[in-house]
């Protein structure tokens, strides 16, 4: 990174942060197997190790995510309080997904934290075994 990007980076970061925090879902877009896109969006917590999702596996993307881990993710501004449509705020970056398991301590860590951001519901769909913590 050069001097210019990481200055740039620096004075950034208080607003990048404020904005990722106000976001409660992000868009993703994954491939499956042959190629075939796929865009969605998925409620998420960040930990100190990165994003976590539950989804279903009767969702296209999960199983996308299953088969091809590779993953392009946004946050964007609502458009109800964006200035300009055409400039709204975002984050966008690459990751790589990965199945986490209920006997692994991430799953009871990552669910507390959604469960603490988005309420009851995670408990529930937590039970049901067609949805996985990636």
């Amino acid at each position: 990174m050069s001097e210019r990007q990481e200055r740039l980076q620096n004075r950034l970061q208080p607003e990048i942060r404020e904005f990722r925090d106000a976001c409660r879902t992000l868009q993703l877009a994954t491939v499956d197997s042959e190629g075939r896109p796929n865009a969605s969006y998925a409620p998420f917590v960040l930990q100190s190790d990165g994003y976590y999702v539950l989804i279903s596996e009767i969702a296209r993307h999960a199983r996308n995510l299953q088969q091809v881990p590779q993953v392009s993710l946004m946050l964007i501004e609502d458009e109800s309080g964006a200035r300009e449509l055409f400039a709204r705020k975002r984050l966008t970056f690459d990751a790589s997904a990965e199945v986490v398991a209920r006997d692994d301590d991430r799953w009871q860590v990552a669910l507390t934290a959604l469960q603490e951001r988005f309420g009851e519901i995670i408990a529930g769909l937590s039970r049901l075994e067609d949805f996985k913590l990636f």
